[in-house]
């Protein structure tokens, strides 16, 4: 029995390591990514068997009944597989690794992406690291200095303003020259929501909450652009907007406070300078003299204060994720009773269905707008009043404002600030729903629907009182209802293929897309006017007893439909090519006319990889060299032009007859061959890094030649409905180079310090103008000024850059200009000649005197920027230039001249320097009112610390701000960045400081 009892214990302690091996036991732990944040939804499977479980919310997991001989895998979209024998431990913590070669850098290009290093046409992605700071309303401020190329400008320092947006310089001159905005994959419509300019909201784009979008990626060739075909002439901008990450939960939000003041005071005189000027000068005037001392620049002004927060929800597990935001924005303007005001909602939803073999992917944006509009003539008023003069008047019949009787005199600007309510509300829902499905017994093909829909409703209401003075015409007040509505929907669908193939036999790789697409935009717009209401009592409903009133609607419609098509191939990972093709039939163009062809090409040679360039490792990290040529269009010119359209009741359509003006309807001139401008462009551009990617340099040189373009032309009488019709005329051409530097310029354990450099050159032509041949066309005249009826200080003519300046040569001596009303050159008269030159030696000061000189659009467009981190600080700053562009001082022009002290029963007031320039009339068309527009600017400048880890992996961010914060020019106004190169009477821009918060977790 020993020896059996012992043999037995022998066999136990033998087998004893094989019981243990068997036995069931359980794993738990956490999976977290690279930075230590959870991961939920990763697989957990024992390998070789279907068992398995995914971590929850929090990266947890616990895992029973398996063997410790068993191997654990743990997989994860985007990172490495993790494999884990279980041995004898019972818990299991697992830090997953980035897949390298799965988050390879892609860039968005339209209707997909690609790898970088495939790219062959000209694009800049900026990601949401690189946005500007600050008080930003519109998207496309974010852009601000940015990009190579791309001058962005304020047409207004009002809240809100839209902005103008040239890319590679304009390439139209009476049709849109803004690029088209694709918003994840929807093109929208980013002009005004009512053609006749009363608009419910100042900029269609406020709509987009900053903090909501992730990326922007500028299109700029026509290689990288022609896949938009007919819109695509002036560049494309991609917006793509955040999404919830995978495998992450978080919760930010991001908040400011801002206060704004005005940037500078026009040159008038001030109270008591013009009291004094005259007195001396015009004693004779004296008693027109008040006894106030206002200025009324002033008065119109206050600290603009502006809040901004934004609360975001973000989530994600393997095959879906979310982010959810919403907003809250609002800021006052500088002048008094201004203001925009939105609330934004977005959500984003990304899934994973059918054994990933379907993607789905769900946006949706709705904002609400709110903006309270100041009378545009607030500016010029307050310039011009009279500062001799009280606010108000007790005996005044103007409701107690002081006011001049005399309609050409003057408004009081505070009465026009005060008294107009101008409101408007606009709401915006912008949405589509995409679906991915690479084919199961396919997987290199996929088919792709993408639906999308751009709602735009709102109305606007003005209303202006009774009392106040000389409205419409009339010498007393009379008071105005305006009431509209307008509504635009804009529907799409987008069906293509995409097939993506390697042959590595053959060191080839091809994408190839192929689609259709069909768009819609339909809007409306009714409203009504009434004048003539008499009194105030009954507000809004004194519409029914107004002396005169109008009632209209409008309604738009256009289509686009559209087949494209995308061959991206590749040889070897260095010789890439791509060719696309779109073909656009758009209803805005007649039978004839209506369908074009758009095609491109371009070329990408990757020299860094040859295998002779091996050498160059350590110095040179990229070396890429690009050509490409294509060919875009430009339909951006409104509806129904080449039809006959038909005008009612209008100021164009109604005519006296007997005692009063009676409502008509009238033809309106149209040209039926109408067709859209065509660009033809042409790009080379070399990138290059060095020092391991730390610098990189990106040149490009263009040329840009647009065809028929659109303009409105006067045509002889009885030769169409009307004299003005838009018609096609004749070509234009940009060329420049683009030059982009970015560097790390220092990486120290506690210090890093990137910067970034851009600066572009453009020059532009007009080729020709085809419509008009002879030798006594001086070309169309353009370039509408303050000042006078109908005058115009700029030109359209063959050899001459867009929109140049077209003035008189004015005759200076001892560094000043001569002034009218005197005899300087001894003939017996005092006329234009003793002032301007006779260029063409007729003894006739005309238009034919009159010569090109200088130019609004700025040779040099120049951008920096500088990101520094030390330790938890962080400073951002912005600089901006433009060199060799000109400015028209239109409140110069307006202001130099005593006219307005010398004649009538009013005064008004005048420009500072007229005691060293008084000139007796306004020389409008004088070129000492050309100034050089150059400057640098600091747009922003931020500071900020990060507190990181506070509680729980929560960090927060603590910022301030200064936005325009210095401006360095030598021109004499307030600003010299203005769109147009004329500068007369616009909203003031400001000045901010804005505290902020950041904090995530």
């Amino acid at each position: 029995m020993n020896i059996v009892r012992r043999i037995g214990y022998l066999l136990l302690f033998l087998l004893l390591p094989l019981v243990l091996s068997a036995q069931e036991v359980s794993v738990s732990g956490t999976v977290t990514d690279e930075t230590g944040a959870p991961l939920p939804g990763v697989s957990i499977l024992v390998e070789g068997t279907s068992k398995g479980v995914t971590t929850d919310f929090d990266g947890n997991y616990t895992l029973n009944g398996i063997s410790n001989d068993d191997n654990l895998v743990f997989s994860y979209v985007g990172y490495l597989d993790q494999r884990v024998t279980v041995g004898n431990q019972s818990i299991i913590d697992i830090k997953m690794a980035p897949d390298v070669d799965e988050l390879e850098e892609v860039v968005v290009v339209g209707y997909g992406a690609q790898k970088k290093e495939d790219n062959t046409g000209s694009l800049k992605a900026v990601s949401t690291a690189e946005f500007n700071k600050g008080a930003l309303t519109s998207p496309d401020q974010l852009l601000t200095g940015k990009v190579a190329g791309v001058s962005i400008t304020s047409n207004s320092g009002a809240p809100g303003a839209q902005n103008s947006i040239r890319i590679r310089g304009g390439t139209s001159v009476n049709a849109s020259n803004e690029p088209l905005y694709v918003i994840d994959g929807v093109p929208i419509d980013n002009s005004a929501f009512n053609p006749g300019g009363f608009d419910a909201g100042r900029n269609p784009l406020n709509s987009i909450n900053p903090s909501d979008i992730e990326s922007f990626t500028v299109l700029k060739d026509a290689s990288a652009t022609a896949i938009y075909g007919s819109r695509a002439a002036n560049g494309v901008i991609l917006i793509t907007t955040k999404k919830g990450k995978a495998g992450k939960v978080s919760f930010s939000y991001d908040g400011f406070i801002s206060f704004s003041q005005d940037f500078g005071s026009p040159d008038q005189l001030s109270p008591q300078s013009y009291r004094d000027y005259v007195t001396t000068e015009f004693p004779d005037r004296a008693g027109l003299l008040g006894e106030a001392n206002t200025n009324w620049y002033d008065e119109t002004l206050q600290t603009g204060i502006g809040q901004s927060h934004t609360v975001s929800y973000s989530a994600g597990a393997e095959k879906f994720n979310v982010r959810t935001s919403i907003g809250y924005f609002s800021q006052e303007g500088i002048l008094k009773n201004s203001e925009t005001e939105r609330v934004t909602f977005n959500i984003a939803s990304q899934s994973t269905l059918l054994d990933s073999h379907l993607k789905l992917d769900i946006n949706f944006k709705g904002a609400q707008n709110e903006d309270k509009f100041v009378n545009g003539g607030v500016v010029g008023s307050a310039i011009r009043f009279d500062p001799t003069q009280p606010i108000r008047d007790p005996e005044s019949i103007y409701g107690g404002y002081f006011e001049y009787e005399n309609i050409n005199a003057p408004k009081n600007p505070i009465a026009l600030q005060n008294e107009i309510e101008d409101n408007g509300t606009s709401y915006r829902g912008l949405g589509n729903v995409k679906l991915d499905y690479k084919l199961h017994f396919y997987d290199k093909l996929s088919a792709i629907l993408n639906l999308g829909v751009d709602i735009n409703t709102g109305h606007r209401r003005r209303y202006d009182p009774y009392f106040l003075r000389e409205q419409f015409g009339s010498d007393n007040g009379n008071g105005q209802i305006r009431n509209e509505n307008f509504s635009r929907v804009n529907n799409l669908m987008d069906i293509y293929l995409n097939w993506r193939e390697e042959f590595e036999e053959i060191h080839s790789r091809v994408d190839v897309t192929l689609g259709y697409s069909w768009q819609r935009f339909i809007s409306e717009f009714p409203g009504y006017r009434a004048f003539n209401i008499g009194n105030d009592i009954l507000g809004e409903n004194a519409a029914s007893f107004a002396g005169d009133s109008q009632v209209f609607f409008n309604k738009q419609a256009n289509k686009l439909i559209s087949f494209w098509g995308r061959l991206n191939y590749s040889f070897y990972n260095r010789y890439n090519i791509t060719f696309t093709l779109r073909r656009d039939g758009s209803s805005r163009f007649g039978e004839d006319n209506r369908w074009g062809t758009f095609p491109s090409i371009a070329f990408a040679w990757r020299i860094i990889d040859e295998p002779w360039m091996r050498a160059t490792d350590g110095w040179l990290a990229d070396l890429k060299l690009r050509a490409g040529f294509g060919i875009t269009g430009n339909q951006e010119i409104g509806d129904y032009n080449f039809l006959s359209t038909y005008t009612f009741s209008d100021n164009r359509a109604s005519y006296p007859i007997g005692s009063g003006f009676e409502p008509t309807v009238r033809a309106n001139g149209f040209d039926s061959g109408l067709k859209w401008e065509e660009t033809k462009q042409w790009n080379v551009g070399i990138e290059a890094g060095f020092a391991e990617g730390k610098y990189n340099v990106e040149v490009d040189w263009y040329l840009k030649d647009t065809e028929d373009l659109l303009f409105e032309i006067s045509v002889p009488g009885g030769s169409n409905l009307t004299n003005v019709i838009l018609t096609n005329i004749g070509s234009l051409r940009n060329t420049g180079v683009e030059f982009t530097f970015d560097a790390v310029a220092l990486d120290r354990p506690n210090f890093q310090w990137n910067v970034g450099l851009n600066a572009a050159y453009n020059v532009n032509e007009i080729r020709s103008l085809d419509v008009i041949d002879s030798d006594d066309f001086l070309g169309f005249q353009t370039g509408g000024i303050s000042g006078g009826t109908g005058n115009t200080i700029q030109i359209l003519r063959e050899g001459e850059p867009v929109n140049s300046f077209f003035v008189f040569e004015h005759i200076f001596q001892d560094g000043l200009p001569l002034v009218d009303g005197v005899d300087h050159n001894g003939d017996g008269n005092a006329n234009n000649l003793d002032i301007y030159v006779d260029q063409n030696g007729d003894g006739i000061i005309n238009d034919l005197d009159k010569t090109v000189y200088k130019k609004p659009a700025a040779d040099w467009i120049l951008g920096l920027t500088s990101t520094m981190y030390f330790w938890n600080f962080d400073l951002l700053f912005t600089l901006r230039s433009n060199l060799n562009n000109w400015v028209y001082n239109n409140n110069k022009s307006d202001l130099l001249q005593t006219n307005s002290i010398r004649n009538g029963d009013f005064l008004s007031n005048v420009d500072k320097r007229v005691r060293q320039i008084p000139f007796r009339e306004p020389q409008y068309f004088s070129d000492y009112f050309l100034e050089s527009g150059s400057f640098l600017k600091l747009d922003n400048i931020t500071l900020g610390y990060t507190f990181n880890d506070l509680v729980d992996n929560m960090n927060l961010r603590a910022y301030v701000t200064a936005q325009n914060l210095f401006l360095v020019s030598g021109y004499d106004g307030i600003d010299p960045e203005t769109p147009t190169g004329i500068d007369n009477n616009v909203y003031p821009r400001s000045r901010t400081w804005l505290i902020g918060l950041s904090l995530g977790f």
